[in-house]
């Protein structure tokens, strides 16, 4: 099935079904004994089991891994029972190994390997292009903030950035549902497996984000929703935004777990201003107390994921520029001005790679030359 790869399926059903955890994954990608999830299979298991004595690996990893293999059959009964339900439900897998892997993801630590989607997979390329804006607040909105979370969702939608948000009753639903209502993109974040409507009542909702929307969760098919998921849940949800919008949150919402994860990633949080004397946006002025940024205007929030996807691309464009200067100067030395008459950047971007590559010993200026290193 397109959009399915069964090593996937596979590493899935041993990270829910095995004692192979975060800590463990860490230690066989630090000793480099796994590049890859897709070596985490059945058959890596046992691989792994075999060539244990060559790496340096911690007592609960060997553990783990050897309590991992006397299930491996059990592992690939399980993959099988994920194919034959996303093959059923229509749900696909995005992998940290496929290139429409959230590019902000790859940036932060914690984010899930695999994730399963329903609905149109394209919207993340547009998130990467375009950016993206956590929306998210109380399930019990007053009047005033879901008037602002519509107005501004529409701004938003307006400049081509998608809206990421839960799909939770209130701000979330509204966010979700204006942004498909004035043809936007939206993406929400299951707390259970993606082929499982939660709330039930946001049903409409969800038929509309299979049908023109992005519906996304860490959680494989048939995975009910538990308390413990709600957090996990809202750090994908400031994981994929550019910036995170609090519409209105009282003192012990859930929302704030959301601003949490979004403060702690490096991201900038606004929230709507609103009233001091209502339990309901307590939570909102506390961050704002603390030092979030005030929503006043949608020109803020959009020039800040603007500059976000600028800089990111201008991340790509520097990569690009590495390669390009290795290769021309591997043909024969180069002054400055030859590789910028040659590659047709910019001098201050030109600079500014050959002196991170001095700076890594991976070329050498030699008489006005640029020369690559021979290393021994």
């Amino acid at each position: 099935m397109s959009g399915v790869n069964i090593s996937d399926l596979e590493y899935t059903a041993i990270r829910f079904n095995t004692g192979i955890n975060s800590r463990v994954m860490s230690d066989l990608y630090s000793q480099g004994a796994v590049n890859s999830i897709r070596d985490l299979t059945a058959d890596g298991l046992l691989k792994l089991k075999a060539n244990m004595s060559e790496y340096n690996l911690q007592p609960k990893t060997r553990e783990a891994i050897e309590n991992a293999c006397k299930s491996d059959s059990r592992i690939r009964e399980i993959a099988n029972e994920y194919k034959d339900s996303l093959e059923k439900n229509g749900i696909y897998t995005i992998s940290e190994n496929d290139d429409d892997y959230p590019y902000l993801w790859r940036c932060l630590s914690g984010m899930p390997k695999v994730v399963f989607a329903k609905g149109k997979r394209e919207i993340l390329v547009q998130c990467h292009k375009k950016g993206a804006c956590s929306v998210v607040g109380t399930r019990k909105p007053t009047q005033y903030a879901m008037y602002a979370t519509e107005e501004f969702t529409k701004e938003i939608v307006k400049a081509g950035v998608v809206t990421v948000s839960g799909m939770a009753l209130g701000i979330d639903r509204k966010a979700h549902e204006t942004t498909l209502d004035s043809m936007g993109s939206t993406v929400a974040f299951m707390p259970c497996g993606p082929d499982i409507i939660y709330p039930y009542q946001n049903k409409d909702i969800y038929d509309r984000l299979v049908e023109n929307g992005l519906i996304l969760s860490e959680m494989p098919p048939g995975r009910e929703v538990i308390k413990q998921y709600f957090p996990a849940r809202n750090r994908l949800i400031a994981g994929l935004g550019d910036v995170t919008l609090i519409m209105e949150a009282g003192q012990y919402s859930g929302t704030l777990h959301t601003a949490s994860f979004a403060a702690n990633q490096g991201k900038d949080v606004f929230v709507l201003p609103n009233n001091i004397y209502s339990d309901n946006c307590r939570g909102g002025l506390m961050l704002l107390r603390d030092g979030a940024e005030v929503l006043l205007d949608s020109e803020s929030v959009i020039d800040r994921i603007r500059e976000n996807v600028s800089y990111r691309y201008e991340e790509e464009v520097v990569e690009d520029i590495y390669s390009k200067i290795k290769d021309l100067i591997s043909i024969r030395p180069m002054s400055l001005d030859e590789i910028i008459n040659i590659t047709g950047d910019k001098y201050d971007l030109i600079t500014k790679v050959l002196t991170d590559l001095e700076l890594q010993g991976d070329v050498q200026l030699r008489r006005g030359k640029y020369i690559l290193t021979i290393r021994s």
